[in-house]
């Protein structure tokens, strides 16, 4: 599955052994609200797996680098084993994929909507209009688990999950309708970062064909 998906489509996973409910919603979407608005820059390597078969075979696995502005500025960079970026420049989003020589621009509201999105934004309030959120018991008083589920059984997504380390996100999973789960293990996190003035700038590279999304 192609990572630009993944920021539109899919679920995250944790561990099945957090299990345990141990707040009321209320409280939960409060705690994640203060956890995901604690920041306005984020950045991290990532390591994400997919897997399909009710989330028995893994499918794909892929590396690469997160960075994140708030309000819809972020920088998704995958290196292995397909190359691809993703970068939102906060008026257009830019899918690149090098093997292709090929760029899809889509407008930025189409793609902040998504739960994925919303999240990273920390756009809690909105996340409660379509998610039940609860607090799930991790292994450790510092480990923090959250559990969203679909509102509406139309929803995209059966399940996501959220997982905190000492206040950081450090995983988060998506399983869609049809079972198929994704996880993404953050590492490197670095709150508050100092970003480069090009960071969100995205130009056409040379001899690329760009594909205008039509609702663009």
């Amino acid at each position: 599955m192609k990572l630009s998906r993944i920021l539109t489509t899919t679920v995250l996973l944790v561990s099945a052994s957090f299990t345990t409910v141990t707040g009321y919603a209320a409280d939960a979407a409060t705690e994640l609200k203060s956890l995901m608005g604690g920041y306005s820059r984020f950045s991290a390597t990532f390591q994400q797996v997919t897997y399909s078969g009710q989330g028995r075979s893994r499918n794909e696995t892929s590396t690469g680098t997160l960075a994140v502005a708030k309000p819809n500025l972020f920088r998704w960079q995958a290196s292995e084993p397909f190359p691809q970026e993703i970068v939102s420049d906060g008026e257009f989003v830019w899918i690149h994929d090098p093997d292709l020589e090929q760029v899809t621009r889509r407008a930025l509201d189409d793609s902040t909507s998504n739960a994925p999105a919303m999240i990273l934004n920390g756009r809690i309030d909105q996340l409660q209009e379509r998610y039940s959120i609860v607090a799930l018991a991790g292994e450790t008083p510092q480990m923090k688990l959250y559990e969203l589920t679909p509102k509406s059984d139309q929803d995209s997504f059966q399940r996501i999950r959220l997982a905190f380390a000492e206040g950081v996100l450090s995983e988060l999973m998506l399983e869609d309708s049809l079972g198929q789960r994704t996880t993404i293990l953050f590492n490197d996190q670095q709150v508050n970062p100092d970003f480069s003035e090009d960071m969100f700038r995205f130009e056409l590279p040379e001899g690329a064909d760009l594909i205008v999304d039509p609702g663009v």
